[in-house]
């Protein structure tokens, strides 16, 4: 292919013959555009025949939920593949498997993981993952830890650093995490019931805006590993034993609480919705319970994890000084509590929600939870500094459930 054009299901199926001649001369071929993000086209084609199937993901030159008013440079895929082949090889396969990228097309060719679920769906359906703390905190240590200064060398980290620059996506962070949801920004998605309450809750709140800024610089300065910059609930795949990240196309070189705290935030979030939204007690309850114990264990196993691998792979000499690992660690969780709280703001007044608030479906529910998630995140914000395992996340959720609703 000599040109780049847009895949559409009528022709995505002699461009994945064109590129790996993947499919044999007997298949029944399906094709389905099932991509539901903000950026991407995503194809999955299956010969129905035979049960081969494939992905194909293209990246569009602007953002797709806005469309042509908004051009986004391409290159975006080349990112996403570069990091997709670090982390498969980091963790032992917890991304799916690169088949082939297209320069030309800026399309990936990979593994279909169809036989596992996303997990935002997964939770939305009261469902349970039992292998999930283990593999996913396996995702972050090894990505994190081993793309940093405590473990690389130096010179060959400053040229990752220099080949995972991504200024466009970075961007779209810097704006719809760190800046528009803290005031009536234009590009904000927000309900009309809520306004009133942002105005006095945060838009007019210049000391915690304040707070807000320094994790907003925190993280466009610190090059301390290279993220995978999305990690949320939608980003993840999981069934029963298995769990697969996806999407790193915001990837970049920045501060590992940025990982961290934007998967916390989608947790803490399954849990409001949870509250919410299920009639059956014991359900709900149980659920409820599931989703805390979870974040309460990703944050300390993520703690146990890294400090073990710390001590097997640091390299740098001063990082070997006796407490600095642990000052080195506890920032990032500090920091982790701070984008948390960023994270549930924006998804509440930003461009981009979710359906674990959306789609409550009764309105003033839906309005209760949006201003508990919007509180809570100030909790976790302006007490950061206090926040340090597992447990006092937890506290702060609970803390909030032991109250009267939210008028």
């Amino acid at each position: 292919m000599s040109e780049y054009y847009v895949l559409d299901t009528s022709t995505i199926f002699d461009y994945i013959q064109g590129e790996l001649n993947y499919f044999g001369e007997d298949s029944e071929i399906q094709c389905n555009e099932i991509g539901d993000g903000n950026l991407n086209l995503v194809f999955r084609v299956v010969d129905k025949k035979n049960n081969k199937s494939i992905i194909v993901k293209q990246s569009l030159p602007y953002v797709r939920c806005v469309g042509e008013d908004w051009p986004l440079n391409i290159n975006r895929a080349e990112i996403e593949k570069n990091i997709l082949e670090i982390e498969y090889e980091l963790t032992d396969g917890l991304v799916p498997k690169i088949y082939k990228f297209d320069p030309v097309m800026y399309a990936t060719l990979m593994e279909d993981l169809s036989d596992h679920v996303i997990m935002r769906t997964g939770l939305l359906e009261l469902n349970q993952y039992p292998r999930f703390v283990d593999q996913i905190t396996n995702f972050m240590v090894k990505t994190l830890l081993l793309t940093s200064d405590v473990v690389m060398d130096h010179q060959q980290k400053k040229e990752l650093v220099k080949k995972f620059i991504n200024p466009e996506l970075c961007d779209i962070t810097e704006a719809l995490v760190y800046t528009e949801p803290f005031y009536n920004a234009e590009r904000n998605n927000i309900d009309d019931f809520i306004i009133e309450f942002m105005e006095g809750n945060v838009w007019n709140d210049n000391e915690f805006k304040l707070e807000v800024a320094k994790l907003k610089f925190d993280f466009m300065t610190n090059a301390q590993a290279l993220l995978h910059g999305d990690l949320h609930t939608g980003s993840i795949f999981v069934k029963e034993d298995s769990t697969k990240v996806i999407d790193p196309e915001f990837a970049f070189y920045g501060p590992i609480s940025y990982d961290v705290g934007a998967l916390i935030a989608n947790l803490v979030m399954n849990y409001i919705s949870t509250d919410s939204m299920v009639e059956d007690e014991e359900k709900r309850e149980a659920h409820k319970e599931y989703i805390l114990n979870t974040t309460r264990e990703v944050i300390d196993v993520f703690k146990e994890k890294f400090l073990r691998l710390f001590d097997e792979t640091v390299t740098d000499e001063m990082a070997k000084v006796p407490g600095f690992k642990e000052w080195y660690l506890e920032n990032i969780i500090i920091d982790t509590a701070g984008v948390t709280g960023c994270e549930m703001i924006r998804r509440t007044v930003g461009l981009a929600h979710v359906k674990d608030l959306d789609d409550i479906p009764e309105l003033d529910k839906k309005a209760e939870a949006k201003k508990i998630n919007v509180l809570m995140a100030k909790e976790f914000i302006i007490g950061r500094k206090e926040i340090k395992t597992g447990q006092d996340f937890i506290d702060i959720v609970n803390k909030f459930y032991k109250q009267e609703a939210i008028a």
